[in-house]
């Protein structure tokens, strides 16, 4: 049973989705990159035991901060192991929405009938997955990944993969971490990431280029890390090491010949940290306060070019928050640099930010706010959501850009139907609609969308996020005049086999000019041991 809820999780269902909001502090899920999507689909997959994994394992995953795995390891060793998630939400750092949102990526290990005390993190599992598709009745793709773990001390992957418009496959996807207890506390061989401080620095992979929520203000450095990614940025050997409170990390990567170091030190409540790479080195710190949480970083390349970036997190109360975060980058830098300052409830959260370019002076302004809640209605659950953002440049031809997106879900029992609605104003008037059909059982679970849209200037596209098979990424950009409609389905065939199939298809019967629509087919087949 545990195994097909992991699986019903990767769906696209708005645990996993609000989940992932959580904890990157993105806005809305078209934010995210495809690498940042997998290793979360990954994660869910694969979740971590938050009982069983050592400092090096729960920095890797990305699901906390350097502050709230000490605190976690700290706990552990004083009243032993978690015994249930209303007893992490006590622990220090880990506030019930956080809780909440790790249900999606981590267990308890005694959910799966452990003992307390009981070991089992040598464990072999992994799974093979296998992924084919094809676009109009020509164009084709296929891809393999097998990965494997034993328990939480060591994890292995492998990927290859062509696309649509690369029929020929690149170079595979190769890496393993190993993760020990003592002073070795990880070794990584081959593609890995590297996430430190606020990223002033070193941060390979996928960044949040905007502040559209409090979450995107401050960044947690994960360390090194094992990549799945498609499209990798760093390989080499990557280690970490645990002297006490010091961790001690190095690397060396053979793309871009790129050394990595970085000594951080954690006291309870106050972090420190220092990176230095072949180009610069900077000095990072955080403290956590009971209702308050500082952080910041200063950055120095060697050619001379200074950044910084320092905010505050207060609490005032039980489920309210607010932040301020400043920031300078260096003129060679094409970032914004500014001050954004963001409040947030349970139903309501709201953002402005106000930077310039200091290489250009461009000046922009920008402002996020969203309402959502939870109702019943005649046995009904609603789930209505409302997001505004808009962007002003003065600079610019097309100097305003306002998104309005509204969205409502209605469950009853198996079934679900959803509509979203998205009104955008640029270089001119354009909008998207669609609506969805969800029906889920124990072994079979499937997804009907359709919509119209109405885009007539590529400025004004609009992202709609569409559910596909995990380590499948769909985010088209809807342009032009036409409608869309896609089927997707799950079926959890037994233990160890799942299979995933998603048919769409996109028109333009009445766009300005003749435009050639598009139909896709694409399967994917994963087996688990």
């Amino acid at each position: 049973m545990k195994t097909l809820l992991l699986i019903l999780s990767l769906l696209g269902q708005p645990a996993f989705q609000e989940a992932i909001l959580v904890l990157t502090g993105a806005s809305c899920i078209e934010d995210l990159a495809e690498d940042e999507i997998l290793h979360y689909q990954n994660l869910a997959s694969h979740p971590v035991d938050l009982n069983l994994a050592g400092r090096g394992r729960l920095l890797a995953t990305g699901l906390l901060s350097p502050f709230q795995v000490a605190s976690l390891l700290d706990y552990r060793s004083r009243t032993g192991e978690i015994l249930s998630w209303t007893e992490l939400s006590l622990v220090d750092g880990f506030n019930p929405a956080l809780v909440e949102a790790l249900r999606v990526f981590a267990v308890l290990g005694m959910e799966d009938g452990r003992a307390p005390g009981q070991s089992d993190d040598r464990a072999l599992t992994g799974a093979v997955t296998l992924r084919g598709g094809v676009r109009d009745g020509a164009e084709g793709f296929w891809g393999i990944k097998a990965e494997a773990a034993v328990g939480e001390r060591a994890v292995a992957c492998a990927s290859l993969r062509t696309t649509y418009g690369q029929p020929q496959p690149g170079l595979p996807t190769l890496s393993a971490a190993w993760y020990g207890r003592r002073a070795l506390g990880q070794l990584v061989l081959g593609h890995f990431n590297a996430r430190f401080g606020q990223g002033l620095v070193q941060w390979s992979g996928f960044q949040l280029s905007g502040y559209s929520t409090l979450g995107a203000f401050r960044k947690n450095g994960t360390g090194f890390s094992p990549t799945g990614s498609y499209t990798p940025s760093l390989m080499g050997i990557a280690t970490t090491w645990h002297f006490g409170p010091w961790d001690l990390s190095a690397a060396y990567s053979l793309t871009g010949n790129q050394p990595i170091a970085n000594l951080t030190r954690t006291w309870r409540g106050v972090t420190a940290g220092l990176t230095a790479t072949a180009e610069a080195a900077s000095l990072e710190g955080r403290v956590s306060l009971p209702r308050w949480s500082l952080f910041g970083e200063a950055a120095l390349r060697y050619t001379g070019a200074f950044s910084a970036l320092a905010g505050a997190y207060s609490l005032p109360e039980y489920g309210r928050k607010a932040g301020l975060l400043a920031r300078w980058y260096g003129p060679s830098d094409k970032r914004y640099s500014g001050v954004a300052a963001g409040y947030e409830t349970a139903a309501l959260s709201l953002t402005a930010d106000a930077g310039w370019r200091t290489d250009t002076g461009a000046s922009q302004y920008k402002i996020a706010a969203r309402w959502h809640s939870e109702a019943e209605w005649r046995g009904h659950k609603l789930s209505p959501d409302l997001r505004l953002q808009a962007r002003l440049r003065p600079g610019d031809t097309a100097p305003l850009r306002a998104q309005l997106r509204a969205e409502v879900a209605m469950e009853r029992g198996a079934w679900t139907l959803s509509g979203r609605w998205d009104a955008l104003y640029c270089r001119g008037f354009a909008w998207n609609w669609h609506a969805e059909l969800c029906r889920k059982t124990d072994a079979l679970a499937f997804y009907l969308r359709g919509g119209l849209f109405k885009v007539d200037n590529w400025d004004d596209r609009i992202y709609v996020y569409e559910r596909d098979a995990p380590g499948a990424f769909t985010v088209p950009a809807r342009y032009g005049r036409g409608w869309a409609a896609s089927f997707y389905t799950v079926w959890h065939i037994a233990r160890h086999h799942t299979l995933w199939l998603r048919l769409e298809t996109v028109q333009y019967p009445w766009n300005l000019t003749e435009k050639a629509g598009r139909s896709a087919a694409r399967l994917q087949y994963r087996y688990n041991w």
